[in-house]
């Protein structure tokens, strides 16, 4: 089957025939990549895969189709994330206080749906954060945040959220103002810490510039 790498079609190995399957496919590929490049996307017959696509389909052979791959510099895409994840929790940090504020003038709909919009966006953050950790091959036991380790501002921000998750079970208005109040700032400031440690380990050099 057509094989197409960054727009180039490589020369396939003799082993890799009509009944190979996708991941035959992948593992060879995984060789040939130049240091520091990793792949991001995967395509089959124009199809992009998630997780969960790539899995299902990983033993198919493949016959026929096409199968385009496209790949990154690690470095330049850790930093990329970086960057993008950094704005995000910026942008998110006053909103806990605006949504409090809310809460206590009696507006309790209004807050309540501004908050999911709150959690699904920090949901997306602690996603992409483990894609990047996985990336950088980091060990979050190991990575010193501050006094903390990373796993343990993991940890305590999955308390956080599970106390604004127990409070909105329990319609305790009252406590869901005060934790947004006065402890998201806190967690703001861990995942701002965690991100410039992780930026310590994807460019070094610019942390010591610093």
């Amino acid at each position: 089957m057509p094989l197409l790498l960054d727009d180039r079609q490589p020369a396939l190995p003799p082993y890799l025939t009509s009944d190979s399957t996708l991941g035959d496919y992948l593992s060879w590929v995984q060789t040939q990549l130049p240091e520091g490049r990793v792949l991001t996307q995967i395509r089959l017959n124009e199809v992009l895969l998630d997780s969960a696509q790539l899995a299902a389909v990983r033993k198919n052979t493949l016959a026929s189709g096409i199968l385009s791959l496209t790949t990154a510099d690690r470095r330049e895409l850790a930093l990329t994330t970086l960057g993008k994840l950094a704005a995000l929790v910026q942008w998110l940090a006053p909103q806990h206080k605006e949504v409090a504020a809310t809460l206590e003038r009696g507006d309790i709909q209004p807050a309540l749906n501004r908050l999911q919009e709150l959690i699904s966006a920090w949901q997306q953050i602690q996603s992409a954060y483990a894609n990047l950790a996985k990336l950088l091959e980091i060990s979050l036991a190991e990575l010193a945040v501050g006094e903390l380790k990373g796993d343990t501002v993991l940890q305590e921000f999955c308390n956080q959220l599970g106390e604004i998750q127990t409070a909105l079970q329990a319609k305790d208005f009252v406590l869901l103002a005060d934790i947004l109040q006065y402890e998201m700032d806190a967690a703001v400031t861990h995942w701002i810490n965690l991100l410039s440690a992780t930026l310590g380990v994807a460019d070094p050099a610019a942390c010591e510039a610093r």
